[in-house]
């Protein structure tokens, strides 16, 4: 029998919102209570309640996805409400600066969120595929013969533990997007690594500490940050 992946926390947290959210509107329909909920001026909540999920899947308190979208729903539910009037939302946007400043500073010491300890089963893949988008990603592998792959990422965060894999013989390439994120690897130290970066105000930091005597395989990377970062470590 195929074992079920545990859900995380801001999965839990999304079907919390949408029961809550369904049996409001439920009972208001049938009469049992009313209240007043036009959901024209609440739509930005959808855009707060996907930062807080990112948030919580990505487990970095810092982590510029989550708290861009956190912002956006802020400014928009504020405009909605008429707390702040619409043609006053163009003066939040060095806001944004702001924040990709703070998740660029703190991404190689992010604070965790409360209950949110890093972990996963490992997987024996010979080659890794992950397509990461507004959402939180932790692989481990272990395969015996780790062969490369490709990761993209786009507003999100990945987090790759390769610590336990070992290198099939001869050459392969791991390929890396990141678009407005993150992604750390973590590489054992007997392997042999190139790493080749293309960067645009992103950054793509190789902080591996390498054998010069060790053999087998090569794993090349090429590693592409867009308003992003690419970290590789041991």
């Amino acid at each position: 029998m195929r074992e079920r992946k545990p859900l995380s926390n801001g999965t839990i947290l999304l079907g919390i919102v949408l029961i809550g959210a369904g049996a409001l509107v439920l009972l208001a329909n049938l009469n049992v209570f009313s209240f007043r909920f036009h959901i024209g001026d609440w739509w930005p909540l959808i855009l707060i309640v996907l930062g807080a999920v990112h948030l919580l899947d990505s487990r970095n308190l810092f982590d510029f996805s989550g708290l861009f979208l956190l912002l956006l729903g802020g400014v928009f539910l504020a405009a909605e409400l008429d707390a702040m009037r619409w043609g006053d939302i163009w003066r939040w946007w060095p806001a944004v600066l702001i924040l990709l400043g703070v998740s660029i500073l703190f991404r190689g010491k992010p604070a965790m969120l409360p209950g949110s300890a890093r972990g996963s089963a490992p997987r024996d893949e010979a080659r890794l595929h992950v397509n990461n988008i507004l959402a939180g990603s932790d692989r481990r592998v272990n395969s015996r013969e780790f062969k490369g792959g490709d990761i993209s990422n786009i507003l999100g965060g990945v987090e790759i533990d390769l610590l336990e894999a070992r290198l099939a013989p001869g050459d392969w390439l791991l390929t890396v997007s990141s678009v407005l994120g993150g992604v750390d690897i973590r590489l054992p130290r007997d392997w042999r690594i190139e790493v080749q970066p293309t960067t645009m105000l992103g950054g793509v930091d190789d902080h591996t500490r390498q054998d010069p005597d060790a053999a087998g395989g090569k794993l090349v990377i090429k590693a592409s940050a867009l308003l992003g970062g690419v970290e590789i470590k041991n």
